[in-house]
């Protein structure tokens, strides 16, 4: 009989002992498995992580852990680590540093990859002529584009669906992008990436136009918004110095209030080609287009290019002169131009640039100066066209 309990007693033992062994095994094994799920590099067949919406931190602990015994123990951590289940979806970077607590917290956090977007530069002056020969040459697939490229009048509708009130600030009526669209860079996404670009770069010209011309200096020359979206876009044209941009314009508004022609070069050019290279001739001034400001009285039809925030402020916001004429002071753009109120001072102006020009061609400027016109003429990359053709603007 003792040596009955001698038995049970050394068997208890064993049990106890084998217990306590387990007990103490599985407590290390759990001990490095939080260990490593808080340290552990994390390797995967991808550089990036795509959690999709519905999925849970217990779904993605499988996903990083093959065994089965891991995977329990990691379940009833996280159990106890509410903070680090509320994952969000999206796709997460993999970089080879991370640990699987790393990867959730930034799952928690929803520190999602930022992908990083092809751009496309709408320049101020630009048309839309030359953008969309810079779309073409991007060679992207958007098929709501390609449907509407034709339709200009449907492309602005749809653009604009999100922004009601900004197609009707324009009018039904309007049948080109041509001025709609504001310079800036804009990303190109991976769906509808043309539709999409030109949608946040109308909505942004647009809206500007919209908080200016409710803040504008009434007057009856300019009845619309998009007369002075017009306006505008020959003031982007004619300086490059913003300072001057509400001089162009008041010059402007002094001619259409007196009935004057507005004469304006870069017009005319727009009317030969979208796309006008070179001199502008006699016989481009004298052929009548309905852009030709020389032949025709009152604003053209449409914008002739993209202008710049500062340039619709400009056309809502004239100065207040007697101006009626300006002139290039010199052969570099960034000298701007002598603004006379008669025709008799003008005619002087001019005079003072001929002589500037011939000045420069005969090399009787001085070298350093002469350096330094080149070197600006260069940097603003667009000559105007003062430097090609000297003749009055009246």
């Amino acid at each position: 009989m003792i040596k009955n309990y001698r038995l049970i007693a050394a068997i208890t033992g064993v049990v106890l002992a084998i217990s306590a062994i387990a007990g103490l095994l599985g407590y290390l094994y759990a001990s490095n498995t939080i260990d490593e799920f808080n340290t552990r590099v994390l390797e995967y067949k991808k550089p990036i992580y795509k959690l999709k919406a519905g999925k849970t931190a217990k779904n993605v602990i499988d996903d990083f852990t093959d065994n089965f015994f891991e995977y329990q123990v990691l379940r009833i951590y996280l159990h106890s680590h509410p903070e680090l289940t509320a994952i969000q979806k999206g796709e997460y970077l993999i970089d080879g540093k991370k640990s699987l607590k790393d990867l959730l917290t930034d799952m928690v956090a929803g520190n999602v990859v930022q992908k990083e977007y092809p751009v496309f530069a709408i320049i101020e002056g630009t048309n839309i002529a030359k953008i969309i020969n810079k779309i073409k040459a991007r060679n992207v697939y958007d098929r709501t584009y390609a449907d509407l490229a034709k339709n200009p009048k449907a492309l602005i509708k749809k653009s604009l669906e999100k922004a009601t009130e900004l197609y009707e600030l324009i009018g039904d009526e309007v049948n080109s992008l041509e001025g709609l669209l504001s310079p800036a860079t804009y990303p190109m996404y991976d769906k509808e990436p043309v539709t999409n670009m030109l949608s946040a770069s109308m909505v942004r010209q647009l809206t500007y136009l919209k908080n200016e011309w409710e803040n504008r200096k009434k007057s009856d020359l300019i009845k619309t918004p998009y007369e002075a979206l017009i306006l505008a876009s020959l003031i982007e044209k004619e300086t490059l110095i913003d300072e001057e941009r509400t001089l162009i314009s008041s010059a402007f508004y002094n001619r259409l209030k007196i009935g004057m022609r507005l004469q304006t070069d870069p017009s005319v050019m727009y009317g030969v080609s979208k796309t006008f290279k070179g001199k502008l001739t006699k016989s481009h001034l004298k052929k009548d287009t309905p852009y030709n400001t020389y032949t025709r009285a009152g604003l053209p039809p449409t914008p002739i290019c993209m202008p710049r925030e500062s340039s619709i402020y400009a056309a809502l916001h004239p100065e207040n002169s007697s101006y009626l004429y300006f002139v290039a002071k010199t052969e570099s753009p960034k000298d701007g131009h002598a603004f006379t109120s008669s025709l008799d001072e003008h005619n002087k102006a001019v005079a003072a640039y001929r002589k500037r020009i011939k000045d420069y061609k005969s090399g009787k400027l001085d070298t350093q100066e002469e350096d330094c016109l080149k070197e600006e003429s260069r940097e603003t990359e667009n000559k105007s066209f003062a430097e090609e053709n000297v003749k009055d603007k009246k």
